[in-house]
């Protein structure tokens, strides 16, 4: 009988999240806050939790501290005791030619030594900026059925997105025959989730051979496509809802799919955890609104005052929309204030920020990409960065950035066209 301890979880979570642009520029990605009361990361973590899986490596990297924070060592996943755990795995900083993970195989190459002192039958290896609900307990069960040597979670894709993924071809019998990491010309639309189960020896041989001997540092450019042929592997259908939220536009549709009955997203069912949100002086208070209040297919989080006017919005805990202030299609992270007559439209607004009364943010010509990262921003959501300060009646266009902690009070502005970026 298998026992969640034949099982060690590997969660890659060092990212740097380049096109979340500057959502994730003080943050690593999976840390980036999510859906009103969650990070991204926890939906890998209650996955495994719900999947009866105990020990989780979680390899961090790029800016972790705000992550590690938020996960500890695991307890609200209920990851408590002497063989449960999430175990932070930085890297090896200070090693010759090996400060800093390389790639994905190459994070748990240098992790090596960690998984051999447990010793497992196989080794899932996950992603934690994923948006989704998963029985890793079922496609563990399949790989050890089928006798397969690394299985591939998978689910088709629309064909103009396959470029952003590793996509495969498998036959009749769900082998793959085929794997093509991130190109133009895809031959399937099958795209990788990037959830693998590996026998634990076969991937120790594996990674000795290609990231040992520098031959290449990531799985779906090195070493899957090198076991072709070799190795028996098996690609296992994933039937719901998974989204990779990688981009700004993909991480607002997310959220906008909390709030839409029918798009697979249930945060209700999902039973997702989360580490609490306590401030030094305790716990939030439930949502206040105001006698003026208008709210319509929204998200409101514990401590809210909402006055204003909230629709099809997310709003995390502690946000304040002020008496004439109006949210539409928006996100609202944590502390933020909205004041009295501002206007957000189609935006994204980090923690702590202060939005001016009669402020409008999002207003403008959505064709006009941003000028210092189009490729990043072309959607007509403009973001504004964590602490900035917006300061009255300034009006901020589409495809905009304001940046972390940039304070516009005193500045001669009386509009920020459509796609500027101010850095500072």
């Amino acid at each position: 009988m298998r026992s969640a301890h034949d099982t060690l979880v590997m969660l890659l979570a060092g990212g740097v999240g380049s096109r979340l642009n500057i959502l994730a520029s003080e943050r690593a990605k999976p840390a980036v806050p999510f859906g009103g009361a969650y990070r991204i990361i926890d939906f890998t973590l209650s996955s495994v939790m719900h999947s009866g899986l105990e020990l989780v490596g979680l390899l961090t990297q790029y800016k972790p501290l705000s992550l590690m924070e938020h996960v500890r060592g695991g307890e609200p996943w209920d990851f408590i005791g002497r063989e449960r755990g999430v175990k932070i795995l930085p890297p090896r900083t200070g090693e010759a030619d090996s400060d800093w993970y390389k790639g994905t195989a190459d994070a748990v190459f240098q992790n090596l030594g960690f998984m051999e002192g447990y010793r497992p039958d196989k080794v899932l290896i996950l992603s934690g900026d994923h948006i989704y609900r998963m029985d890793y307990d079922r496609m563990i069960a399949a790989h050890e059925a089928r006798g397969a040597d690394l299985t591939i979670a998978a689910m088709p894709v629309p064909w103009e997105e396959t470029h952003r993924f590793g996509v495969m071809v498998s036959d009749a019998e769900s082998w793959i025959t085929e794997f093509q990491e991130k190109v133009k010309h895809a031959k399937s639309n099958l795209a990788s989730m990037g959830v693998y189960v590996f026998d634990y020896r076969t991937l120790v041989e594996e990674l000795q051979t290609v990231v040992g001997a520098k031959q290449g540092f990531d799985f779906g450019k090195d070493i899957i496509p090198g076991m072709l042929g070799r190795r028996r592997l098996l690609c296992y259908p994933f039937e719901g809802y998974w989204r990779d939220v990688g981009t700004i536009r993909s991480y607002h549709e997310a959220n906008m799919d909390c709030l839409t009955p029918g798009s697979g997203l249930d945060l209700r069912t999902w039973e997702i955890r989360t580490a609490p949100d306590v401030l030094g002086w305790g716990d939030r208070p439930p949502v206040r609104l105001g006698p003026s209040a208008t709210v319509a297919n929204a998200l409101i989080a514990r401590g809210c005052v909402v006055e204003g006017t909230v629709e099809n919005s997310v709003l995390f805990p502690g946000v304040q929309v002020q008496r004439g202030a109006r949210v539409r299609d928006a996100i609202i992270m944590q502390n933020t204030v909205v004041a009295e007559g501002c206007e957000v439209e189609y935006a994204v607004v980090d923690k702590h920020c202060v939005l001016g009364s009669g402020a409008v943010i999002g207003s403008g010509d959505a064709a006009i990409p941003n000028r210092q990262t189009p490729s990043h921003l072309d959607c007509g959501i403009t973001v504004i960065g964590k602490s900035a300060v917006i300061p009255k009646r300034l009006q901020i266009g589409k495809n905009c950035i304001v940046y972390p902690r940039v304070d516009l009070h005193g500045r001669p502005l009386n509009r920020i066209a459509d796609g500027e970026t101010i850095v500072a």
